[in-house]
């Protein structure tokens, strides 16, 4: 066999996670909350598992509640469906002044301003501030869609504030729409509600703002997101998790590489790479499907890569491939798929006690010592096994084991903490594979169960 490619080990064993060094600080002042809104509750489309509503000449959505403001910031989330000149919003005053928003087009009485951001199929965070005609009556119509008009556009949420916003509290309720829609939003940084930065924008990190798609709790702005995946073009991840508490966000963009994979003898490792990056400590355990029709032949082999740890998938179909109950060592992690016959070996896939050095050296470098522990001290026996299995973990103070099927359905949890070793029991129905998801202080593993 050819000696391993030094430059190629060393990256995927980095995995390019760089530190974020540098930033911009933010003040953190109280939030401007919307004087109106209006958020699609039952649509017939969706934008980021999101429902929004298509709007065409043949379905318009008329509103005359809005407060009438002298200033005022209207921002409206939407997606050009189909080609062809559409309208956005319009906004009429009592003294027929009309401004407005089209695919192409921002209209102001009588003056029609062209632009030339009609990329269809890419959903934006469209942002206008003005200065209203005087008025007498205290509302003011909006007006989403138009009969005239041959285009049509996917329009979610509608967020109108009684002001001009300055650009820290834009930045605010943009990064929101982003994280809630699967916007990626110029090369800035993104901010919660209190003015937290929860994706940093630097030098170091900007080759990963591409598809920048999370998930993340803030009630301000209604954000509850436990599902995403990106809107922009070629997405191929999905993340999600179960809970997140109030205030925190895990979000994660790729530095845009092709999707082939970079050989090194028999291991495989996708030239595209995600960073996570995270605020508010959202400590728990996600989900990451990867959309495998665009990616090269096998898909049935492929694993996870988090930093250096390996994780095997819980369920493979013709289309994705998923890995639950995975776990990010840092709030920097970085992750990409590998594959190769050496990573699905008996003595790596069935959790000997040697896993996790070979596994990760085979995606290069030396694995540090508080992982080297955690797997010279897990055994999982017997494997195979005609149901009952027992799992032995030493040399951690605190454990959590969840035990999933090949369908990702939970079968088993354990945890328990305050001792140097820990046993764990149980049995499962036979004729099946299982994955038990080993979470410690000092790392986690995925290890595969087989049940004969």
């Amino acid at each position: 066999m050819r000696k391993p490619n030094r430059n190629l080990l060393f990256l995927c064993m980095l995995l390019l996670g760089y530190a974020v060094k540098g930033q911009e600080s933010y003040q953190a002042t109280e939030a401007v909350t919307p004087t109106w809104q209006w958020r699609c509750a039952d649509g017939d489309a969706l934008l980021n598992f999101n429902p929004s509503r298509i709007i065409d000449s043949s379905r318009t959505l008329v509103f005359d509640n809005v407060p009438y403001a002298r200033e005022y910031t209207l921002m409206v989330v939407y997606k050009p469906v189909a080609s062809g000149e559409a309208s956005v919003w319009r906004l009429g005053y009592d003294t027929s002044s009309v401004r407005g928003l089209t695919t192409e087009h921002i209209v102001s009485d009588n003056v029609t301003i062209r632009y030339t951001d009609t990329t269809t199929g890419i959903p934006v965070v469209s942002t206008l501030q003005q200065t209203a005609p005087d008025s007498t009556a205290p509302y003011v119509r909006l007006i989403l869609g138009d009969d005239t008009m041959a285009g049509s556009v996917k329009v979610a949420e509608v967020l109108y504030f009684d002001q001009r916003l300055g650009n820290a509290m834009l930045r605010r309720v943009q990064s929101a729409m982003a994280v809630r829609y699967g916007i990626t939003l110029g090369p800035v940084d993104y901010l919660t509600a209190d003015g937290t930065r929860f994706w940093l924008h630097g030098v170091d990190s900007a080759r990963y703002h591409h598809r920048v798609t999370g998930v993340g709790r803030d009630s301000t702005y209604r954000v509850h997101q436990l599902r995403s995946r990106s809107e922009m073009a070629d997405p191929i991840l999905t993340i999600g998790t179960d809970s997140l508490a109030e205030g925190c966000f895990l979000v994660c963009g790729d530095d845009d590489a092709p999707l082939t994979f970079e050989s090194d003898g028999d291991i495989e490792v996708l030239g595209r790479r995600w960073r996570v990056q995270s605020t508010g400590a959202p400590q728990g355990l996600y989900s990451l499907v990867f959309d495998t029709r665009n990616l090269p032949l096998p898909t049935d082999s492929l694993v996870l890569v988090v930093d250096r740890d390996i994780h095997y998938p819980h369920s493979v179909t013709a289309e994705s491939v998923s890995f639950e109950a995975v776990s990010f060592p840092s709030d920097s992690s970085v992750f990409t798929l590998a594959r190769g016959s050496r990573l699905w070996s008996p003595d790596l896939a069935h959790g000997t006690k040697n896993r996790r050095n070979r596994a990760s050296s085979a995606v290069g470098g030396d694995t540090p010592q508080t992982s080297s522990d955690l797997a010279a001290h897990l055994s999982l026996y017997p494997n195979p096994t005609a149901g009952r299995y027992t799992l032995e973990v030493s040399g951690t103070r605190q454990v959590q084991v969840t035990v999933y099927s090949l369908q990702g359905k939970t079968e088993a949890t354990f945890s328990d903490s305050g001792r140097d070793s820990y046993r764990f029991e149980g049995t499962l129905p036979s004729g099946n594979v299982y994955y038990a998801t080993v979470v410690t202080d000092s790392g986690s593993q995925t290890l595969k169960l087989i049940v004969k």
